[in-house]
């Protein structure tokens, strides 16, 4: 999935990244190697995206993180594919040296990949499965976010909008990012749930859709952590929804803000950030990373990617069986509701 972050943020982070690579890396511990070599050589964190997006910058502070720690060299390669790019590359790694060792851990953004094999034809005639790809870990979520238009005749709780929304069947105008989109099937999911029918107007970027809200052109959208928190600190629009167990700073000081656990939904819809191999890596590898990906998401600056860098970035540790676990949730929990909405894989081939 394409991530899009705003020029003020990729600055940020950047800089920040700069001054961690300067500082020292004293105390780091290193990770010895395992019996069988690995790993030999260069260990290559693939970003299937642009270098300056939200997962450039992702797998640049990883990189910057496993210094001190990695035996061997941690490089960065930009890869950007089109929409359902991860599978692509999951079965393009099979052809490549070394892919298949754990040379080439990839960037996986949960939500997004797993609900592309529902979606997306090109996964169809590559014949991905869930099962082609081993996490190695998941480190944190930037949570989905629910934007609606200030002075909303319903006010500023949820539970208001949905019913509100039930009331007035077709009359709620939802700007989506693109169709499709993690965004947009999170927000279908949630519309469906609550059997709320509303006029949908699709939209180039998170920041058209948050636009059109905040401009009074549209009633809400699902936006980004990063495109939410800019538009709801202007006060452009309010926030009624945090897709995440907790709601996160600054939205706790507002009583009227919700989370998803609050509202009795589970919180795999966002932007999960974490790493993955193909799933022929030897598991012995695949643990290997696991600790030091592990190890560097605790040391201390990379923590400092959760303390309000990104307002909405929560951190979301789970091992690589933890996250595939919740990969087959958020697979089997979206085939019926894709389908309710009409963008299911098979629905798009009989058409």
């Amino acid at each position: 999935m394409k991530g899009c972050v705003s020029k003020k943020l990729v600055w940020l982070c950047l800089a920040m990244m700069l001054t961690w690579a300067l500082a020292s890396v004293a105390g780091a511990q290193m990770m010895p190697k395992l019996a069988d070599g690995y790993p030999k050589r260069a260990i290559t964190l693939i970003n299937i995206d642009d270098p300056g997006t939200r997962d450039g910058i992702y797998a640049r502070m990883m990189q910057t993180a496993l210094k001190g720690i990695s035996p061997v060299p941690i490089l960065v390669s930009d890869e950007p594919v089109a929409t359902g790019g991860t599978w692509m590359k999951v079965d393009e790694l099979t052809r490549r040296p070394g892919a298949l060792e754990g040379y080439y851990p990839f960037i996986v953004t949960t939500f997004g990949v797993v609900t592309d094999l529902l979606i997306e034809p090109r996964t169809r005639e590559i014949n991905a499965k869930l099962t082609d790809m081993k996490m190695v870990l998941t480190t944190e979520q930037l949570c989905y976010i629910f934007l609606q238009k200030k002075k909303a005749p319903w006010g500023k709780k949820f539970d208001d909008f949905i019913k509100y929304g039930k009331a007035h069947p077709g009359e709620l105008k939802y700007v989506s990012f693109e169709v499709g989109s993690g965004h947009d099937i999170c927000m279908e999911w949630i519309l469906s749930k609550y059997g709320i029918k509303v006029k949908k107007i699709p939209q180039g970027t998170l920041q058209e859709a948050a636009s059109a809200v905040g401009a009074g052109e549209a009633d809400f959208t699902m936006s980004g952590a990063d495109v939410a928190i800019t538009n709801y600190q202007a006060g452009r629009v309010d926030v009624g929804l945090v897709l995440a167990d907790f709601v996160p700073p600054p939205y706790d000081k507002d009583p009227d803000i919700i989370s998803a656990k609050q509202l009795g939904l589970p919180s795999f819809a966002g932007t999960i950030m974490g790493w993955g191999v193909n799933a022929a890596v030897p598991q012995s590898h695949i643990d290997w990373l696991y600790k030091a990906m592990y190890a560097a998401s605790q040391t201390p600056n990379f923590k400092k990617r959760w303390e309000g860098m990104i307002p909405g970035d929560v951190v979301k540790a789970q091992t690589g069986p933890e996250s595939d676990k919740e990969n087959k949730m958020i697979l089997d929990a979206m085939e019926q509701p894709i389908r309710d909405i009409g963008l299911h894989i098979d629905q798009a081939k009989k058409k």
